[in-house]
């Protein structure tokens, strides 16, 4: 027969396993509830705040923490820096995040556990270093930003482990950039923004290793202005800013984000389910 706890007794009345497994999914599932689990009990406390910090974005909506409290943790100096490196996992900046290119280069060397990273500012030379310590797996950046002054080298440690990689910013002037990128060792999803056409049907044939390529176009950008390429792989998307975030947030949470849409639409087209076999964009009648 259960245990019945009193006000007095504080010790949990489910097995501990199962505590912790439905405190953690009702944190994983509703961020907002992080501030409140905290206070249940210490041993709660140690569990939650491992998660506390697993995705950061610049407002902390949809996410388990904003960026500011973030930097607040870290200035507090009341957690060892490498707790930091264990729990960060996932960090979103937007264009009105409030911060300092120093302090950002700050947080990255301290948050070396990174898998994947949005930065829609603040990418300079200043930060490649601590890019070049993690393990990135989903990487989003203006690369000319990034490198500055520099040539863009994409030999550089910081794509060693990337497999998603969206370039942000207009590319074009970089003749030898697709060629470039189909030398990293992980990259399989690749997306660009208003690169020529034609380029890339050239590039994407001969880079096998590639398994979607992704052509951003900005919103309102008509269908009857999409060139179509004979290449399965190939597919037209469309986000603004605001639905960026969102759309990450739900990927990082094993939910269907752009870059699981673009490969459930390439797998669609290997099977024929695509009418007319040559469209390369996602209509609503596809199911995705």
């Amino acid at each position: 027969m259960p245990r019945i706890a009193s006000s007095e007794d504080p010790s949990p009345v489910l097995p501990l396993d199962l505590e912790r497994e439905i405190l953690g999914t009702a944190a994983e599932l509703y961020p907002e509830t992080i501030p409140n689990l905290l206070l249940v009990a210490h041993r709660v406390q140690d569990w939650i705040e491992r998660l506390k910090y697993k995705t950061v974005t610049s407002s902390g909506v949809g996410s388990s923490c904003p960026f500011r409290a973030l930097r607040q943790a870290i200035r507090s100096n009341l957690k060892p820096p490498d707790f930091f490196h264990h729990r960060v996992r996932h960090l979103f900046l937007g264009l009105g995040t409030t911060t300092i290119a120093g302090e950002l280069e700050g947080t990255l060397s301290i948050c070396r556990g990174i898998q994947s990273l949005v930065l829609f500012a603040f990418a300079g030379p200043s930060i490649l270093p601590s890019l070049g310590a993690m393990q990135l797996r989903r990487l989003s950046i203006d690369l000319k930003a990034l490198f500055g002054t520099r040539p863009i080298d994409t030999g550089h440690l910081a794509f060693t482990f990337v497999t998603h990689l969206d370039i942000f910013g207009d590319t074009t002037g970089q003749p030898d950039l697709l060629a470039n990128l189909a030398r990293l060792p992980a990259l399989t999803h690749l997306a660009l923004f208003r690169y020529h056409t034609a380029i890339l049907e050239t590039e994407l044939s001969k880079n096998k290793k590639l398994q979607v390529l992704i052509h951003m176009q900005s919103v309102g950008y008509a269908d009857d202005h999409w060139i179509s390429i004979d290449d399965t792989r190939f597919v037209y998307m469309m986000l603004s800013d605001d639905e960026y975030e969102r759309d990450w947030v739900v990927g990082v949470k094993g939910g269907m984000d752009f870059w699981a849409r673009a490969a459930l639409f390439v797998a669609k087209k290997r099977r024929g389910e695509i009418k007319p076999s040559s469209r390369c964009w996602i209509e609503d009648g596809d199911g995705i």
